[in-house]
């Protein structure tokens, strides 16, 4: 069974990876643009995440599941971040008020969290952390009968994140991007590795090195934006950001919502968000 100690270890054990692999993340970063932030962005996010639970002692694996979802919320960063938050919020949603978790709890909570990553992105695109959520998902959920081992379970999840994570370069291909692995989908399998990790499981994942992305050139200026809001409709702001910019992701519970999106004019787009909703937190960076 897992349980919160697992869990919490689980994101320790990520952080940790990241760590070390971060600097490549960002060197194959080309999707939604290449702007080589990935590898950290998903680390800030995982390692806020890991200093608010890091005081926690709690077995439950239903209390730890939401700490991991506020926290998620509070320091996701960037695309990926955002995806990776909600996709918490959902893990958290299918744990259901659970103290332990077995294999079909598990294949629950993925689906679940599956669901709510791929309901925040205005529009979804395979080839992504997303494809790699939903194939696991999808094999957890058809496979879970032939597992009653946790540990073994998490093993089969985390080979078949793999096996997703190799067909990434042909849909980039699609995209008109470079043939690489996608980044935020590696980053995914790191977590899925941790996981494994966490229960005690030895496994490797892919590590290839080498790999070098030429960094796109564009004219003007566009901003990673990132806003922590309250009160306002997550699907009203999707329309709105929409117009305003892309890589729109919108994700969050109970009241507070995490607002991402690559614009030009961060300024119009904490305004029109203002208008909409109270704006708590804010974050704007340069892309480029």
């Amino acid at each position: 069974m897992i349980d919160g100690h697992h869990l919490k270890r689980a994101v320790g054990e990520t952080v940790d990876i990241l760590e070390a692999e971060k600097e490549f993340m960002n060197d194959i970063n080309v999707y939604p643009v290449a702007d080589g932030d990935t590898g950290t962005n998903m680390y800030v996010t995982l390692k806020g995440v890991w200093e608010s639970i890091l005081d926690l002692e709690e077995r439950r694996v239903n209390i730890v599941a939401q700490h991991i979802a506020e926290a998620s919320l509070v320091h996701a960063k960037g695309n990926s971040g955002v995806i990776l938050s909600q996709f918490f919020w959902g893990f958290r949603e299918g744990v259901n008020g659970k103290e332990a978790l077995g294999v079909r709890d598990l294949a629950v909570a993925f689906a679940t969290g599956t669901r709510y990553a791929y309901q925040a992105v205005a529009n979804p695109v395979e080839g992504t952390i997303l494809t790699v959520m939903r194939e696991t998902s999808e094999w957890a959920t058809r496979f879970v009968r032939r597992f009653k081992d946790v540990g073994e379970f998490l093993t089969g999840i985390f080979r078949k994140g793999l096996e997703a994570l190799e067909k990434t370069p042909d849909f980039l291909a699609k995209l008109g991007k470079p043939r690489v692995i996608d980044s935020g989908a590696y980053g995914f399998t790191l977590f899925l590795e941790g996981f494994v990790r966490a229960v005690g499981r030895s496994v490797k994942g892919r590590r290839v090195r080498g790999v070098k992305v030429e960094r796109e050139f564009h004219k003007g200026e566009l901003y990673c934006t990132n806003f922590l809001v309250e009160g306002a409709d997550p699907d009203a702001l999707k329309k709105v950001l929409t117009e305003l910019g892309d890589s729109v992701v919108v994700v969050g519970a109970g009241g507070l919502l995490k607002v991402h999106v690559h614009a030009q004019d961060p300024k119009t787009v904490e305004r029109k968000l203002s208008e909409l909703c109270n704006v708590v937190q804010r974050k704007v960076e340069r892309i480029w």
